[in-house]
């Protein structure tokens, strides 16, 4: 999946047996201004969609369910060369 920044939550909607997540990423408001936005992700019974920024990512306003991962969170991110 590209795009993605944290957090990523956990929703309780199931897809083909899945959780949906919610992902955010880097976008715009409906009036051009950047902010961090989140789109809805299913999984398709063989994957979740590749780029939250177009469809089938399904846009969201309210986030909600369980925060998997969040900044600072134990989790390696990137690594340092």
């Amino acid at each position: 999946m590209m795009l993605v920044q944290l957090p990523v939550h956990l929703l309780p909607h199931l897809s083909q047996g899945w959780h949906d997540l919610a992902i955010s990423y880097s976008g715009r408001l409906p009036d051009g201004h950047p902010a961090l936005v989140s789109s809805r992700m299913r999984f398709n019974g063989v994957k979740y969609p590749s780029n939250p920024s177009v469809p089938p990512a399904e846009p969201m306003t309210h986030l909600e369910g369980l925060s998997i991962l969040v900044p600072g969170s134990p989790i390696q991110t990137s690594t340092s060369h």
